[in-house]
């Protein structure tokens, strides 16, 4: 146990190293500091709302765990080492400036080797009055905004240690009578090392070409295509184990790092606490993410007839922002 709790140190250790710089608090190792240089240079932002309470609870550090249907959206190589071999959630966020995001996913084992998923989403705002540079006041005109993800993955164990997962999705931007169509993908590895049950995980999500509304645009002084941005592709890597794990208790922890396309490099710490493997205690730490700080969440776990039933909360300190909060229910069948 010494051992397996010194290994797990020496791992949050050199992503600190790697990721921050200890005068500036911020992420300077792995990559050059250009946050402020790439900040909103991407399109559909919406695609980076992290999904699931307990992730989210865990500060996002998820991608190393990945053992519940939510995988679909952090890492879906976790698909085959899920805590059943299939499940169903449901995802409600409510996220500041009255949007609101809802998840739906569904993963299946095929054999013991491999397991498919199926998932969709849709962020929501109420309609808002339009403004212009002549109406700053608004028109009297109300338009509408909303974004749509369906998509699919697969996975597959190469070894007993070594999983793979692969993701296709097709996402959609409205806003009024513009339309803005992408087509991306997901790719993600998962690894036990061996050492306990310190794993490894790292994925590379929303990759795909550039994008930009259809159509053309027209002013006073010009007309023609709207420019196009890059997807949020976003690069994780992760670690996660158990710094106690006996029938009555359990402490899992995990740190992740983060590289994405539009802003600095960022850190996640999270830690879970399960009492009997039925109530669920959360907390976890974002570094270098802007207004998001603090995370902390709970959930239970119900069994019934070889099923299992979650429901699971989760808060997000955003500051001057307010919260932002996760409800989320999932279901686990097929086995243990």
């Amino acid at each position: 146990m010494k051992k397996l709790k010194l290994h797990l140190v020496s791992i949050a250790l050199i992503f600190a190293s790697l990721g921050l710089n200890s005068d500036s608090g911020q992420a300077t190792g792995l990559f050059p500091v250009l946050g402020d240089e790439r900040a909103g240079t991407t399109s559909m932002t919406f695609l980076k709302i992290g999904v699931g309470a307990r992730a989210e609870g865990l500060a996002g550090a998820f991608a190393p765990i990945a053992d519940d249907p939510s995988c679909l959206y952090w890492n879906p190589a976790g698909m085959v080492r899920m805590r059943g071999k299939s499940g169903a959630i449901f995802n409600f966020v409510q996220w500041p400036a009255s949007l609101q995001y809802s998840f739906l996913g569904w993963v299946h084992s095929i054999d013991q080797n491999s397991s498919v998923g199926l998932f969709a989403a849709s962020l929501s705002l109420p309609e808002f009055e339009e403004t212009t540079v002549t109406q700053p006041h608004g028109t009297g005109r109300y338009v509408n905004y909303g974004d749509l993800l369906i998509g699919a993955s697969y996975a597959r164990s190469l070894t007993d240690r070594f999983s793979v997962g692969l993701t296709f999705k097709y996402a959609r931007e409205t806003l009024d009578d513009l339309h803005m169509p992408a087509y991306l993908g997901d790719i993600g590895t998962l690894y036990f090392t061996g050492l306990g049950d310190i794993r490894l995980g790292a994925s590379l999500q929303h990759f795909g070409p550039n994008l930009r509304p259809g159509g053309t645009y027209e002013s006073s002084s010009s007309s023609g295509k709207y420019q196009e941005y890059p997807p949020p592709t976003l690069f994780r890597l992760g670690a996660a184990g158990s710094v106690i794990n006996t029938p009555l208790h359990n402490l899992i922890v995990a740190v992740a790092l983060e590289h994405p396309v539009d802003n600095s490099e960022n850190l996640a710490f999270g830690a879970e606490y399960t009492y009997r493997n039925i109530i669920a205690l959360r907390g976890g730490r974002k570094i270098n993410r802007g207004e998001e700080s603090w995370t902390a969440g709970l959930g239970i776990r119900i069994p019934y007839r070889g099923w299992q039933i979650e429901f699971d909360y989760a808060f997000t300190d955003f500051g001057r922002l307010d919260l932002a909060q996760r409800y989320t229910s999932q279901l686990f069948y097929g086995g243990k």
